[in-house]
């Protein structure tokens, strides 16, 4: 249970507690008004709205540590793609100019792969 839980209970306990003394205090002076049932009413009403809210906060609070947790995971993912991507243009930068010196004295299927990656590097 966490810190918002256990002291919205504490509340919600306390609160009736009290209204469980005023309820006696007025049943015992046998005097109960028709102004005590209104705020018998209006109490259960507050108290109705408060629950609700409170739930609705639990609930929340719940879905924003979900996305908080995704958004960190998103953003590790982006770091590795980048460093990734970079890896890929140190690699294809050492194979052009490999390329470059060697006036393609080298076998075709190697030329063909650098001019491969060359079409490909375009869309970086």
């Amino acid at each position: 249970m966490d810190k918002e839980e256990s002291s919205a209970e504490s509340f919600s306990s306390e609160s009736r507690r009290e209204f469980c003394l005023m309820v006696k205090e007025e049943s015992e002076s046998g005097s109960v008004s028709s102004s005590f049932s209104m705020n018998v009413e209006n109490y259960s009403e507050l108290l109705e709205a408060f629950n609700e809210t409170r739930e609705e906060a639990i609930r929340l609070a719940l879905l924003n540590n979900r996305l908080k947790g995704l958004n960190n995971w998103l953003e590790n993912r982006v770091k590795t793609l980048e460093e990734e991507l970079n890896n890929s243009k140190k690699d294809f930068e050492s194979l052009e100019m490999i390329y470059k010196t060697s006036s393609c004295k080298c076998d075709s299927s190697f030329c063909e792969i650098v001019n491969h990656l060359k079409r490909k590097s375009t869309t970086f």
